[in-house]
């Protein structure tokens, strides 16, 4: 039986690994994929990074400063104020959740642009092309500027290093805030305690993809 799951082995091939593509009109389609879904990510994070900023404008305008800081009766027909308040931490929570999901996409897309770039420009393995081809990306041109730019200072590389954790992690942290001022706000309403586990779920699966994300 041993012998013929050896011959098996060799007959049948192993589906699940790729074989190298050394065809040009294939590469240069394959990259051009490559570069596109990058391209869409970049964008697809910009405008959720956009969308964050503006909920965690609107929640905290409500927080401080009360219902009357936006008419939201007058522009939107909307009578109870705090139905806007205890869903605006859930579409936070999404937008995040969708932002790391395609920077672990983009973890992995990345490579595959850079070493199919270097195959088919015959560009060495120190040179500064590649990221001048890449799609551009605000965080990945801060961190390649960061760590590999040898007339950045080393001790300057900290402070930076810093603000990068917390512009990439601090939002986990809102997401538990919300989650103790719903609970702390609401009794057991339908609609907070709706809000609560649709944002209880968001955030542990934030976390789990933020955690995948640095394993990377």
């Amino acid at each position: 039986m041993e012998d013929i799951a050896a011959e098996l082995k060799n007959i049948i091939p192993n589906y699940k690994e790729d074989k190298e593509i050394n065809n040009e009109n294939y590469l240069l389609s394959y990259h051009s994929l490559i570069t596109e879904n990058i391209r869409s990510n970049n964008k697809k994070i910009t405008r959720n990074s956009l969308g964050m900023i503006i909920v965690l404008t609107v929640y905290f305008l409500l927080f401080f400063k009360g219902p009357d800081a936006l008419n939201f009766e007058s522009y939107f027909g909307i009578q109870d104020p705090g139905i806007i308040f205890n869903f605006l931490p859930v579409v936070f929570s999404f937008l995040y959740l969708q932002n790391i999901t395609i920077w672990n996409n983009n973890i992995n897309l990345i490579p595959l642009f850079e070493n199919l770039s270097k195959k088919m420009f015959n560009l060495g393995e120190m040179t500064d092309t590649v990221n001048v081809i890449k799609p551009f990306s605000l965080l990945h041109h801060i961190l390649n500027y960061q760590y590999e730019n040898k007339r950045v200072i080393g001790i300057l590389k900290i402070p930076t290093g810093i603000a990068f954790l917390i512009i990439l992690f601090s939002p986990i942290i809102l997401d538990i805030i919300f989650l103790i001022l719903l609970l702390y706000n609401n009794y057991l309403e339908i609609i907070p305690v709706v809000c609560f586990s649709i944002l209880l779920i968001l955030t542990i699966t934030t976390v789990v993809q933020a955690l995948n994300s640095h394993k990377n």
